[in-house]
């Protein structure tokens, strides 16, 4: 889509919402002139969507994210916290923010007889905010141990607060319920020939990255039923995004998903830039786009990989993980790391490209695709592959809507949704790539759809290593240009304006907006709200894993145990992407 097409149809569908849903409603315009419309009341809001949801021609059908923020300060209005409700047209798409003020004893309705994926969602503003949500099926806390006191996002919880439990509690279905209702006969529960049995699947598991845990009831080996846990890696993103300045936060956009970093830090300075209304230098935006597909060649490298390898195909992990080490040589000899680059600054990057970098490019894209033709040797017409793959996981096209699932597990259901070519940012209109769509949502369509997505996006390197321009890569702005080092070391001037960048922080102005790109996962957002100053005050990351873990508690049903393994393989989950 080109860009003016796509403003003309934000244009539409907000003229359409001002003549029909703003009579009794404020709507005012974010940074990126995306509409905002106030709900009046708890009820509204829940009328309001769903009629948002049917209108024939907005048709919001694509529930994006439920957040919250605390508006102790009182700039809202009078009351405590405002919820805030992202909204997205797979027809139009567009977007819509939907704001609630709340006091702490108000409930929202809970949208989970709209869109199921609200679950996981309201359960976390519940979690860090201390939200109820009227109906919710199941709402206690998704991130904290049940035995938390507080909630952590709130303004007044510190920063550097523990709590410690000197206790163990054993975990059993009252503090883990599964989604179906529990027999309460003792001695059903254990009778010895009862064929329905409990069985944890992780943490401690190499097929379960480390920190997640699914619970699963079993009856012979069918799964019937299943809970997910998120685990423990939470390292409190959120809360210090909104106590780190803007520039210190960028170091913690490495390792959220850890295996695409430099689409993370890319994602995030294009947020900031996007709210400050700087438009970077034209090398610059070339220079992403390149390392943003090399991060898609990567990820889906360990996804494919590591999925294969979980369902014993050695040999496709040797030969797939050598091209990802060919690519992290590269990346190191941008910004010296490999995993965890931090290579992203706000208008600009920390270094332009070595001499022999597009070379070494070259070379990667030339030879890079003789892999995937070999591995679609070793696997695509492969019995064993074909068998442990094919009807395992299935997500309809109506489940991967009503779960919020995004990217290459979302295309692999049969929506045809790309951001890069829907909602172009940089120059991805100006390029030519092929959006890659299934239609049977199974674990076999997820890797056929990640291995053409990696031919897509070498075939986008090539158009960007012909496209590259010269000259600067660094946007002349002094709100955030870092000095050069040799200007720092010999003028005085230099040094306090770089000493005041990095101790004090960029100064952006007051405003808020939601900014999204196509990840490697699925859809990366960042919702900054900001008041001025060098923190942010609500700095929310919209993960794609989030909510791809929230769909494995479906779609894992009906399966065997061994078919969980592969199902979660294919919807490659980062457990850095679920920390909050």
């Amino acid at each position: 889509m080109e860009q003016s097409e796509f403003v003309q149809r934000q244009a539409i569908a907000t003229a359409r919402i001002h003549d029909k849903y703003s009579e009794d409603r404020q709507l005012i315009m974010d940074a990126m002139n995306e509409p905002i419309l106030w709900s009046t009341s708890a009820t509204d809001a829940f009328n309001l969507m769903k009629q948002l949801q049917s209108d024939e021609l907005l048709n919001f059908d694509y529930l994006t994210d439920i957040t919250a923020y605390d508006n102790v300060d009182g700039q809202d209005g009078p009351k405590r916290f405002v919820v805030v409700y992202q909204l997205f047209s797979t027809k139009t798409q567009t977007r819509l923010r939907i704001k609630l003020a709340i006091d702490p004893m108000e409930t929202p309705e809970s949208l989970t007889p709209l869109w199921p994926g609200a679950n996981w969602l309201e359960r976390e503003v519940y979690d860090m905010f201390g939200v109820k949500f009227k109906g919710h099926p199941n709402l206690r806390r998704i991130l904290m141990d049940e035995r938390f006191t507080g909630f952590p996002l709130r303004k007044e919880y510190p920063l550097k607060q523990r709590e410690q439990f000197p206790d163990n509690v054993p975990l059993h279905l009252g503090s883990h319920p599964l989604a179906k209702e529990e027999r309460s006969d003792e001695k059903y529960l254990h009778d010895f020939y009862n064929p329905n049995v409990l069985l944890n699947i992780g943490p401690a598991h190499p097929a379960m990255h480390g920190t997640l845990r699914i619970m699963c009831r079993l009856n012979g080996e069918t799964i019937e039923d299943a809970a997910c846990e998120i685990g423990y890696l939470h390292r409190g993103m959120e809360k210090l995004g909104e106590n780190k300045t803007y520039h210190q936060w960028i170091v913690y956009t490495d390792r959220m998903n850890y295996c695409s970093a430099l689409n993370n830090n890319i994602a995030y300075c294009m947020t900031v830039e996007n709210l400050m209304g700087i438009s970077i230098t034209e090398r610059c935006m070339w220079v992403r786009m390149i390392l943003m597909e090399l991060s898609r060649i990567i990820d889906h490298i360990i996804c494919v990989a590591i999925n294969a390898l979980d369902m014993g195909a050695m040999t496709v992990f040797w030969l797939m993980y050598y091209w990802r080490e060919e690519a992290y040589t590269m990346i190191e000899s941008l910004c010296g790391m490999r995993l965890t680059t931090t290579a992203t600054r706000v208008g600009g990057m920390a270094y332009d490209l070595p001499e022999d970098f597009i070379p070494r490019l070259k070379k990667f894209v030339k030879e890079f695709p003789s892999c995937l033709v070999e591995i679609h040797g070793l696997l695509t017409g492969n019995r064993i592959w074909i068998d442990r793959t094919k009807n395992v996981g299935k997500l309809s096209k109506e489940d991967a809507l009503k779960f919020s699932i995004t990217g290459p597990c979302l295309r692999a259901s049969g929506i045809d949704l790309d951001l890069r070519r829907d909602r172009p940012y940089y120059a991805y209109h100006q390029v030519k790539f092929d959006v890659v769509v299934g239609s049977h949502g199974d674990v076999f369509e997820r890797y056929l759809v990640r291995m053409e997505e990696m031919r897509q996006s070498v075939r986008i390197i090539e158009q960007c290593i012909q496209r590259l321009p010269g000259g600067p890569i660094w946007v002349d702005d002094p709100r955030v240009r870092i000095p050069e080092k040799i200007d720092v070391y010999t003028k005085m001037e230099v040094l306090i304006h770089h000493f005041k960048i990095f101790m004090e922080g960029i100064n952006v102005p007051p405003g808020e907006l939601y900014n999204a790109v196509e990840g490697p996962n699925g859809e990366l957002g960042f919702y900054i709200l900001s008041k001025g100053g060098p923190k942010a005050w609500r700095m929310r990351v919209k993960a794609p894993s989030f909510m791809l873990f929230q769909s494995f508690e479906h779609s894992v049903v009906g399966d065997k145990i061994p078919d969980a393994i592969a199902n979660l393989g294919s919807l490659n989950i980062i457990a850095g992407e679920l920390d909050r």
